[in-house]
């Protein structure tokens, strides 16, 4: 982890201290359960935490000089610690038991991290969406001109994907939030299913349906894809970033501090280097999601190949996409927008963007389409050869149009000025935006005067599933009858009726809100399970 690239928070999660202490909530739940299971005297618990305070990284580290093995190490110090109560500690474990689920808890730990500056991104993200719904700008295919468009559709585009890439990352944290304490080969011979699940409950994790020695490595591959997902959404959005900058173009720039220098030779230059820099990190994170896709294939029921791996791709990649999320937030938040420049960028081919739908509409009047394709590039391409020496005037394609008697005759004068209004290529605009975030630019100005956040955008808000499971007795008549025909054809059959609410919430801080009533007033006798996760 090189400190230009990190911030500490993240930086903290995978450090080494952190390490220890996650393998410390996992011996320690694994301690309660057996107090609460198995008999084992409480003080325990009490000897193990003081034990921990009394221990620390240079204990371990020298015990492992010793032993070769840090597990070992740890579960030496602590135990030795513990004194008599020593001997409870990692009974029925083997080493991956702790490292795995210990594992599962800095992923999950760091994605709920990713978060804040995403969520944050998304947030400044969707303000410039919305300041600039109607600035015009050209649109380009192949670095070329091709029509205009609204440069607050081409951030809803981004904004999308972003939102893409948030989904995937609550995605990722249900697939990796599994833990394991199965045993050496994970057919529990030491500890049962039922003790394994109670013990992982309390970590809030999932017991691993069939782990071997290991928890299964493409778990954390899905995890790396979906941080690869949104460390390709920055790269795109930086990618455009320096083409807007480019001295050709200058339609959107970098914030440029008055002290800022560019250039040690050059004191004129203005370098896009913050998506530079995302482009550069991009690229690092793609090379630590190629090195995990190699820790699925590990050899019979495991081999320690994919450790190392780990040690190195896991911190360096978290860390650097959490500085990388923050970065594009905050140059998103500060990009210098100049819809000046996009309106003389788009004037100066002459109203050559209009030639689709000239072609069109002659098209439209009856002339064969080959014959009106090449009418119009006869006319528009000399325009485009003339345009990169001189500057034209605004209407020069309208102009040389008009001249063209088979075009007037079939269009008319006043139909073809008509092809040239801008607001054709931004009629549908709201729709993108009301596709995208859930409300309308005229919306935001009308209902909430002109305020862009999570209390005035659904798609910028925490969205959680309820999902209400009844006990089959309480089946409606409907319900039951299908049950018993389906019965009578020699199915094993068990239906239960389920409710899903889907709750959007404009503070984060209202799923506690929630949580409490769903445990505490919506749970009854009829309801056989209640389950909340996040969708949003």
């Amino acid at each position: 982890m090189i400190e230009r690239y990190s911030r500490p928070e993240m930086t903290r999660l995978w450090s080494e201290e952190a390490k220890y202490a996650s393998w410390s909530r996992v011996e320690r739940a694994h301690l309660e359960g057996l107090t609460e299971k198995r008999g084992v005297p409480a003080a325990v618990i009490a000897a193990f935490d003081q034990a921990v305070q009394n221990t620390n990284i240079n204990d371990y580290r020298k015990r492992e000089e010793e032993t070769g093995h840090d597990v070992i190490a740890y579960v030496s110090e602590v135990g030795a610690a513990m004194g008599d109560s020593g001997r409870w500690l990692h009974q029925g474990l083997t080493s991956s038991d702790v490292l795995d689920t210990a594992m599962s808890l800095r992923l999950t730990d760091s994605l709920n991290l990713l978060v804040g500056p995403l969520d944050r991104l998304r947030a400044e993200l969707a303000k410039k969406a919305f300041e600039n719904c109607d600035t015009i700008m050209m649109g380009r295919t192949h670095g070329i001109h091709a029509e205009p468009l609204a440069f607050g559709q081409v951030l809803a585009g981004h904004f999308s994907e972003f939102q893409r890439a948030h989904l995937d990352l609550i995605e990722a944290r249900k697939v990796c939030a599994t833990g394991k304490l199965s045993g050496a080969v994970g057919q529990y011979s030491q500890l049962s299913p039922d003790y394994e699940a109670f013990v992982l409950a309390k970590l809030d994790l999932q017991p691993e349906p069939v782990a071997t020695q290991v928890l299964p490595r493409d778990r954390i591959l899905r995890v790396a894809h979906a941080c690869e997902n949104l460390a390709n959404a920055i790269d795109r959005f930086a990618v455009n970033m320096r083409h807007w900058a480019r001295t050709e173009l200058q339609e959107v720039i970098e914030p440029f501090g008055s002290k800022q220098k560019g250039s040690s030779a050059m004191p004129h230059k203005k370098n896009p280097v913050l998506a530079e820099n995302l482009s550069g990190l991009a690229r690092t994170i793609r090379g630590y999601v190629q090195m995990l896709g190699q820790n699925t294939g590990l050899w019979h029921e495991r081999d320690i190949s994919h450790s190392s791996v780990e040690r190195l791709a896991l911190p360096d990649m978290f860390v650097t996409l959490d500085f990388m999320t923050s970065r594009c937030a905050d140059l998103i938040e500060k990009m210098v927008v100049q819809p000046d420049v996009m309106k003389r960028n788009l004037e100066r081919l002459g109203g050559l963007w209009a030639s689709q739908t000239v072609l069109t509409q002659l098209t439209n009047a009856g002339m064969n389409r080959t014959a009106a394709y090449e009418l119009v590039q006869k006319i528009a391409l000399p325009l485009n050869a003339q345009a990169a020496r001189e500057t034209l005037q605004p209407d020069a394609f309208l102009k040389a149009l008009e001249n063209q008697k088979p075009v007037v005759e079939l269009l008319g004068t006043d139909n073809l000025r008509g092809l040239f209004n801008l607001q054709r290529f931004t009629a549908n605009a709201a729709n993108r935006f009301l596709a995208v975030f859930g409300i309308t630019p005229d919306e935001i100005n009308r209902r909430c005067a002109g305020r862009v956040d999570s209390g005035t955008v659904p798609a910028l808000q925490r969205t959680y599933k309820v999902t209400v499971a009844l006990h089959s007795d309480v089946l409606d008549t409907e319900a039951k009858t299908i049950e018993e025909h389906m019965k009578t054809q020699g199915l094993s059959v068990r239906l239960n009726r389920s409710k899903v609410f889907t709750i959007s919430m404009p503070n984060p801080d209202e799923k506690n809100v929630l949580l409490r009533y769903v445990s505490n007033v919506l749970r009854n006798e009829v309801m056989e399970s209640i389950q909340v996760e996040v969708i949003q």
